[in-house]
Order: C-alpha cells, then sequence, then structure tokens
C-alpha cells in the first residue's frame, strides 16, 4: 500500500476502534441517566476516575510496548518484538490482581474517598468494585489491540472493539431494565465488553496469522523500564482525564452540588467520546510513524504527521459547530428527569468546554509523535502540562473567581497552553531528529 492508503487504512480502523471504547461510557452513561436519574449520573461520575487509572495503566503497557515491537518487528528482530508481548502480558497480571484486591476489599472506603455521600454511595461503591474486579479484563483488551495494530491488521482490532462495544449497550439495557439490576447491571455489562473485545483479538493467534508466538519469556528490566518510559505519556494522558474528573467532582460539589457534578456528568463523558476520535488519530498514525523512522525516511515522518494534525483540526471544529447548535437537545438525551438546573448548567458548560478539543487534537497527535520517534521525556512534558501542571492551578483560579464559568473554562485554558509549549517543543525534537 501506498504511504496514503496506508494513513486512511490504520486511521478509519483506529478512530472506529476508540469510538467503539469510548462508548463503553457513553452508554452507561445514557442508561444510568434513563434508569438511575441525576444521582445514577454523579455515582458513575465519581467512580470514573478509577476506570480511567485502570485504562490508563492498560494504555501504559500497550503502547509502552507496541512502540518497541513496531521497532523490533521493522528490524526483522523477531525474537525480541515477542518478548516485549511476553512482558507486558506479566505487566497485566501483576497490576491486575492488585486492582482485584482493592476492589473486593476497600470499594466501600474509596467511595467515601471520592465524595460519595449518603444517597449516591451504594451506587458508586457497587460501580467501584466490580470495574476493579475486571481491570485484567480491560488492560488486556488494550494490550491485545495495540499489538494487533501493530502487526499489521487494524481492523481485526476495529472488529474486536465494536464487538465490546455492542455487547456493552445490549447488555446496559438488558439488565438495568428488564432485570432491573440498577448500577449493578451498568458496570456488569462494561465489565464484560472487554472480554468480548480479548476472544475476537485472539482469533489471531488461534489462526496462526500472527507474527506474535508464546514462548519462554527472558526477563529483561530494561524492557519493562522502557515500557514504562514510553507508555508514561499515555497513563497520563488517560489519568489526567481522571485527574480532572477529581478535581472538577470537588469543586463543583462545593458550587452546585450534586446537580452540577451530574452537569459536568453528561459533558465530560459526551467528551471522551469527542477525545476517543483524537486518540484513534494518534494511535492509528503510531505504528505508521513508528516504522518510518526505524527506517530514517523522515519526510514520509512529516508528511504522515501532518496529515493527522489537519484531520484533527477539522474534526475538532466540525464538533465545536455542532455543540455550539444542538446543545440542548444534547442534554435533554440525558436528562431523563427534565431537571432546569442540570439542563441550563450542562447546556451553558458545553459550549464552553468543547473549546478545548481544537487545541486537545494537537496535543494528543504531538504526544505519540515524540513517543514514536523515541523522545519519551518530551512527550512527558506535554502530557504532564495538560494533565497535571497547568490544569490543577487553573481549576483552582477560574472556580475561585468565575465559579462554574471557570470550570468549563479550564480545559480550553490548559490545552491552550499546552499547545502553544508544544508547538515550540515539537519544533527543536524536529530540527535535531533531521
Amino acid at each position: 500500500m501506498s504511504l496514503k492508503q496506508k494513513f486512511i487504512h490504520y486511521v478509519s480502523a483506529n478512530m472506529i476502534s476508540m469510538i467503539g471504547l469510548s462508548l463503553y461510557i457513553l452508554a452507561d452513561t445514557f442508561f444510568i441517566a434513563k434508569g438511575m436519574g441525576a444521582h445514577g449520573l454523579t455515582a458513575l461520575n465519581l467512580a470514573l476516575p478509577v476506570y480511567n487509572l485502570i485504562s490508563g495503566l492498560g494504555m501504559l503497557i500497550a503502547i509502552g510496548g507496541a512502540a518497541q515491537f513496531i521497532t523490533y518487528k521493522s528490524t526483522k528482530n523477531s525474537h525480541d518484538a515477542n518478548n516485549v508481548f511476553l512482558h507486558g502480558l506479566v505487566l497485566v497480571l501483576i497490576f491486575g490482581v492488585l486492582f482485584i484486591f482493592t476492589g473486593i476489599a476497600f470499594s466501600s472506603e474509596l467511595a467515601t474517598i471520592l465524595g460519595a455521600n449518603k444517597a449516591i454511595h451504594s451506587m458508586t461503591s457497587t460501580y467501584l468494585k466490580f470495574v476493579m474486579i475486571f481491570a485484567p479484563a480491560f488492560m488486556l483488551n488494550n494490550v491485545l489491540s495495540a499489538y494487533t495494530k501493530n502487526d499489521g491488521d487494524p481492523h481485526l482490532a476495529m472488529i474486536g472493539m465494536l464487538a465490546g462495544s455492542l455487547f456493552n449497550i445490549v447488555f446496559d439495557y438488558i439488565f438495568i431494565f428488564p432485570l432491573h439490576l440498577g448500577m449493578l447491571g451498568a458496570v456488569l455489562a462494561t465489565g464484560f465488553s472487554p472480554v468480548v473485545g480479548i476472544l475476537v483479538l485472539s482469533t489471531r493467534f488461534i489462526n496462526h496469522k500472527s507474527t506474535i508466538h508464546l514462548e519462554h519469556m527472558r526477563f529483561k528490566i530494561n524492557l519493562v523500564l522502557k515500557t514504562f518510559t514510553l507508555g508514561f505519556p499515555s497513563l497520563i494522558n488517560e489519568v489526567s482525564g481522571g485527574i480532572v474528573m477529581l478535581i472538577f467532582n470537588y469543586l463543583i460539589l462545593h458550587i452546585a452540588g450534586n446537580i452540577g457534578v451530574a452537569a459536568y456528568g453528561v459533558i465530560v463523558n459526551i467528551y471522551l467520546v469527542i477525545v476517543a476520535l483524537f486518540n484513534g488519530i494518534a494511535q492509528g498514525v503510531q505504528p505508521l510513524m513508528g516504522e518510518c523512522y526505524a527506517k530514517g525516511d523522515h519526510a514520509d515522518l512529516e508528511k504522515v504527521r501532518y496529515h493527522a494534525i489537519i484531520l484533527g483540526a477539522i474534526i475538532a471544529f466540525i464538533v465545536y459547530l455542532l455543540m455550539f447548535i444542538f446543545n440542548s437537545p444534547v442534554v435533554s438525551a440525558f436528562n431523563s428527569e427534565h431537571n432546569s438546573a442540570l439542563q441550563s448548567l450542562a447546556e451553558s458548560g458545553l459550549i464552553l468546554y468543547f473549546i478545548a478539543p481544537i487545541f486537545a487534537s494537537y496535543n494528543i497527535i504531538t504526544i505519540m509523535y515524540l513517543i514514536s520517534i523515541n523522545q519519551p521525556l518530551p512527550a512527558q512534558l506535554v502530557t504532564l502540562l495538560r494533565g497535571i501542571i497547568i490544569l490543577i492551578p487553573a481549576a483552582l483560579i477560574l472556580s475561585t473567581t468565575i465559579k462554574m464559568t471557570g470550570i468549563w473554562l479550564t480545559l480550553p485554558l490548559t490545552e491552550l497552553l499546552t499547545a502553544l509549549i508544544a508547538i515550540k517543543i515539537q519544533y527543536h525534537i524536529k530540527r535535531s531528529v533531521h
């Protein structure tokens, strides 16, 4: 395939895959809103940071390992390519056991720490317990998906994600409404979704189409360290969403109470779908940029990066236009109780909050570009700027001075400032690479 055909092939499949992944949570949001109202939305939003942590660790192992895998594969080093994959499976097992133990033993205490009051404590605790019990499945699904893409089969990865998402949507409805399982039903549907994805992705190994083989693992600490180094930006990228939620939940509870958190829950879960599009672009071009860099083809590397940034910008502007025009019906779809306070807060929030994707798309693609050219430290810096260093002070200052308007403007301001810094970093890196 030509470079253009590869770009379309990988990016389209990955964008659809990431939309499918994000629909896990969006489906929960919709059905929980219909079945449990504002209290259910608040409980879900308080529990989501833990899901972000699980997903982030899965992406750390997946992207950190896959970035090494594509380099070894491009240079015909099949033994080390296999070894990186096997190290990833061991890391999934270790983190998975820790999450299962925490979920079983401390879900109630964790719900309290995350801010759940008496009215929503039981729902929050239930969601936390089972999402942590299913943590190994979430992480393994991420790992298998990333390696399948880098092994030349992005469409199977797409099918796996979509199959899991479809399962989640169907069984969200079945568990919450006909079976009346409430929050337990929502989290069970979400938890079994990656299991479906894993079964689909496993067919590549069963049919012997994969270049990856399960062989004796030779433990190398440097492979683990490099996985963590290259995957760290992906971890922070996911966890920063959880950090945003934690901080915003705390600040909003003191400004607008549970209704404010429910309004934020509507906005942030729609935003997750949009960010999934940018993550899809970034993960789609990662194998291409990694291969170009491994082969020393800097001209094609820059073409891939340029096309990814342009595509991200176009999507961001279209999304903002749609949210500006249709903010009222979008919020109404999640406002089953027709709460006027929730409707008003979420409508105004959508218009301001969705300025952020215009700059977030550039930042996400730049981070993946830096990972692909083996520049983990600049990638980590950009990730930390947008996830912690700029965001936290901005949230505290803006929420104190202009209340809920400040909450909605925190993310756009953070992404803008990060993009300006990322442009400068990328310019210097580009000169040094070339």
